[in-house]
């Protein structure tokens, strides 16, 4: 079975890379556009692509000892999901 943060950084990677190439096609698409004072309907400043942030992950819930066995604290947290 596959570690979930090396998936994650993976994905996360990936997204990247496909942002940027997005950001390129723009970029050539409004070159190649023959309405030059049209504006596109969606700009996205190119700055934005190399300032990714990932989200924040929770951390996971630290056992109080006031549960019933092994695994009690991930069923009280999962409980706590809406």
């Amino acid at each position: 079975m596959k570690d979930v943060n090396e998936v994650l950084r993976k994905k996360e990677t990936d997204l990247q890379q496909i942002q940027r190439e997005v950001d390129a096609l723009r970029v050539a698409a409004r070159l190649l556009s023959d309405d030059a004072e049209i504006a596109p309907a969606y700009t996205r400043p190119l700055a934005s692509a190399n300032a990714y942030v990932p989200p924040a992950r929770p951390a996971p819930p630290t056992p109080t000892g006031t549960e019933a066995g092994y695994g009690a604290s991930w069923d009280a947290a999962a409980k706590k999901f809406p």
